[in-house]
């Protein structure tokens, strides 16, 4: 398989762990009306830095390891689901508190000081999404094994294909919640949060 084989069968596939609904949709639909259309490339960065180590893991053997170690792979589900329902409970407690959803007149100032938690919240939903787990476990690692065997360049080929599935995506998703803002605001906002 040549590079350019690698790079589109990553970004294809790539598309079927993104299009999964999880928690990084709901963080990106949720900051979205406050902090604009950049929200999903913004997750995204958080998102590409635990792939990043997820693939750089793998490819130095964690594959391995968690093949002949099966309780390895259950702790992970279990602190992603205990993660998952952490981020749950607090996004309701915020709804019953009366927090209001982020104005969609957020000025530059703020907008430019959410970039780091934006970041760190694009991690934490990442790591707190069983799914994300099992697809690294299945198709992610058949599919970094198959571009090691182009050699040390087919990881991080393989790497880049697959972050732009992320980044197209969740670009267009939250372009067109940003274009029509006024459809979560409000009432609408929180049970968008809230089911």
């Amino acid at each position: 398989m040549n590079l350019f084989e690698i790079f589109g069968n990553s970004f294809l596939v790539g598309l079927s762990g993104a299009l999964m609904p999880g928690p990084l949709l709901v963080v990106a639909l949720a900051r979205t009306p406050g902090y604009g259309a950049k929200t999903g490339p913004v997750v995204i960065i958080g998102h590409a830095i635990v792939e990043l180590v997820t693939v750089a893991a793998l490819s130095l053997g964690l594959a391995a390891i968690v093949g002949k170690q099966p309780a390895v792979a259950r702790i992970i589900a279990v602190v992603g689901g205990v993660a998952l329902l952490w981020m749950s409970v607090t996004m309701l407690r915020e709804i019953r508190r009366g927090i209001k959803a982020p104005s969609s007149a957020t000025n530059a100032e703020n907008v430019s000081a959410s970039v780091p938690a934006l970041i760190k919240e694009g991690m934490v939903a990442t790591i707190s999404n069983p799914y994300w787990f099992v697809w690294w476990a299945t198709v992610g690692s058949a599919l970094l094994v198959t571009s090691l065997k182009a050699g040390a360049i087919g990881a991080p080929v393989f790497y880049f294909g697959h972050i732009l599935s992320d980044l197209v995506w969740y670009s267009t998703v939250t372009i067109v919640v940003w274009q029509g803002k006024n459809l979560f605001s409000g009432k609408r906002y929180h049970y968008l949060i809230g089911s």
